[in-house]
């Protein structure tokens, strides 16, 4: 199972560790933190956003379509009501200019198919447990 470390770095600043890729997680200023990072909620985004890229480029370089000017954007929305939450992820495929309409259907299939899209389609079972730091006992 693919295991990740978030490590407390100071006023609301994380270090993110992903099998030996590090990345900054941080508030914004206005939540208490210095904005030197993503939020965690905008990771959330960027995780679909950068899925959804990567299999728009998957269908394309495996059908023989250029990737050039491929983008991908993502805004969010958060949730009114209780429990605090995203409410709404929208997801925009720049596909290259000379992509064929029917091509772009099947692109969207494509990218539909994104793993972090399908999770969040069908939550997973979340398990949380709070573990106590042990200190060594001096003998």
């Amino acid at each position: 199972m693919p295991y990740l470390t978030v490590t407390h770095r100071g006023s609301h600043r994380f270090e993110v560790n992903v099998e030996g890729h590090r990345l900054l997680v941080d508030e914004g200023v206005g939540a208490g933190g210095r904005d030197s990072g993503p939020t965690p909620t905008e990771l959330l985004a960027a995780s679909l956003a950068s899925c959804a890229a990567a299999y728009a480029e998957s269908y394309l370089t495996s059908h023989g379509h250029s990737t050039s000017g491929l983008a991908v954007a993502c805004h969010y929305r958060l949730s009114t009501e209780q429990p605090p939450r995203v409410a709404a992820l929208d997801v925009t495929v720049t596909a290259p200019t000379e992509l064929p309409v029917d091509r772009r259907r099947a692109l969207l299939k494509a990218v539909e198919q994104c793993m972090v899209g399908n999770t969040l389609r069908m939550p997973p079972m979340i398990n949380v447990v709070v573990a106590a730091l042990e200190i060594p006992s001096v003998v």
